[in-house]
């Protein structure tokens, strides 16, 4: 670092005494290297200068991304909720009709008369560590109906159903020695729904108007 200084001395002295010839004072170098000092310095505080302004832009430009990107998470969580509060309406409707349209009507459905209908019934097993809840119960001393109520039925619904049969006779085993009958009950259906639930033996309940119309004619007994 010496050597760099000494160096930088030796080429002021040397253009001094190469400006006009004379010879280079102290004052001279002196004054030289207070100028050489202050554009330094300068140059230094124009340069932190520049990086203080950049700092600047770039947390301006970083709080504003933050700001933009926290009001699209508002806005997209505002829309999810929505989406969700529709879409629970929905069930909560298609739930509620259904319902009380076996509800109030003569229950024979199914190929069987039943006497008691219960809707929205939830169980749990801690012995298995099993939840579950059904729409709709039918239920008669000889037969129970499950049915499972969708606003919307899609090709999945039929084999969901299926899944679920296991978990119901474990929370319901004083229903095992009935006959047992399951459906999908729904306000419309999705392309090859109604074949998904054939092939499976489900019955399919559908909404016609204000009145419940129903497939069994493939419902066989689990």
């Amino acid at each position: 670092m010496q050597n760099i200084i000494f160096a930088k001395y030796f080429l002021i002295i040397f253009d001094m005494e190469n400006i006009d010839n004379t010879p280079a004072t102290p004052e001279k170098i002196w004054e030289l290297l207070m100028e050489n000092a202050r554009q330094m310095a300068e140059s230094r505080a124009e340069s932190e200068q520049r990086k203080k302004d950049w700092d600047e832009k770039f947390e301006q430009s970083r709080s504003e991304y933050d700001k933009r990107s926290a009001d699209l998470d508002r806005r997209i969580k505002e829309v999810n909720e929505a989406v969700n509060g529709i879409g629970k309406s929905n069930g909560m409707f298609a739930e509620e009709f259904f319902f009380t349209t076996i509800e109030n009507g003569e229950k024979k459905i199914f190929g069987e008369q039943f006497n008691e209908c219960y809707n929205l019934q939830k169980r749990n097993s801690k012995e298995y560590q099993i939840m579950g809840e059904q729409d709709i119960i039918l239920l008669s001393d000889e037969a129970v109906a499950y049915v499972e109520v969708k606003y919307r039925a899609r090709k999945v619904d039929a084999q969901k159903i299926i899944d679920k049969l296991p978990n119901i006779r474990i929370l319901y085993p004083q229903h095992d020695s009935r006959r047992i009958y399951l459906g999908l009950a729904a306000m419309s259906f999705d392309k090859g729904v109604e074949k998904a639930c054939n092939e499976s033996g489900i019955a399919i309940v559908k909404q016609v108007g204000d009145t419940v119309v129903i497939n069994d004619e493939y419902l066989k007994v689990f």
